[in-house]
């Protein structure tokens, strides 16, 4: 298995025009705690923001029916954001072709540069999996490679967290083949072997991914430093 670290940046400058709304009130965005699309299409997330509150909720409330629902929560010093709501079309297929092959998001997801509008992500999986989505994703955006390495996914302190339920879920998981590439099954598929629902699946599939990634690899050194600045994707030039 392979770690790559990349970072994406927006053509237009931004990835949402809803989030463009929020930065014009003076609000920035930090990282991106967890992110999943649901099957009507809608995005559930969560990010870290850093602005005060009223500009959050006037831009929210000026985007019509493209947001569904949030809540803000203060914790720590730090303002969470859940934000229940339709994408734009650039962050819908930037999502899609994560999900379209067997790789991992390595939580959190970093807004970095100037006024935080790339974004630093974190993937594991196979090398040819890898390469796929990097393909796909600069035929959307700008893409700059940071690093790649290996990943030993051996260490058994990663599991000793899980939930008898979440271990279940992730043999099934790993049996039917669902981190295979291409994928061999679905959460539907995982579901009806569990006799739970295909949003139980995504939820502990989602939660085990994020706690076994943020245990695997440790803080931005993600990946080993023997292939660093390697670019998984065949030569070409990156718009």
């Amino acid at each position: 298995m392979r770690c790559v670290t990349y970072t994406l940046t927006p053509t237009r400058g931004y990835f949402d025009r809803g989030a463009e709304r929020l930065r014009e009130r003076g609000v920035t965005f930090e990282s991106i705690l967890d992110i999943d699309r649901l099957e009507d299409g809608t995005i559930i997330t969560q990010k870290v923001v850093r602005g005060d509150r009223s500009p959050v909720r006037e831009a929210l409330e000026e985007t019509g029916d493209a947001v569904v629902d949030y809540q803000l929560t203060d914790t720590d010093g730090t303002t969470i954001l859940q934000l229940h709501y339709r994408p734009s079309e650039l962050v819908d297929e930037l999502l899609g072709i994560h999900h379209r092959h067997a790789v991992l998001l390595d939580y959190p997801l970093a807004y970095i540069g100037p006024e935080n509008r790339s974004l630093r992500v974190a993937e594991i999986g196979r090398e040819t999996a890898l390469r796929r989505v990097l393909e796909e994703t600069r035929a959307l955006v700008d893409v700059e490679i940071e690093r790649l390495g290996n990943y030993d996914p051996s260490e058994e302190r990663a599991f000793a967290d899980l939930t008898e339920r979440q271990r279940e879920v992730l043999r099934v998981a790993v049996e039917e083949g669902y981190y295979e590439e291409p994928r061999q099954v679905t959460y539907e598929d995982i579901a009806s072997q569990l006799d739970c629902s295909t949003g139980t699946v995504g939820q502990h599939l989602r939660r085990i991914e994020a706690r076994l990634m943020s245990t695997l690899v440790a803080g931005d050194e993600r990946c080993s430093e023997t292939d660093r600045d390697r670019d998984p994707a065949p030569s070409r030039s990156v718009r």
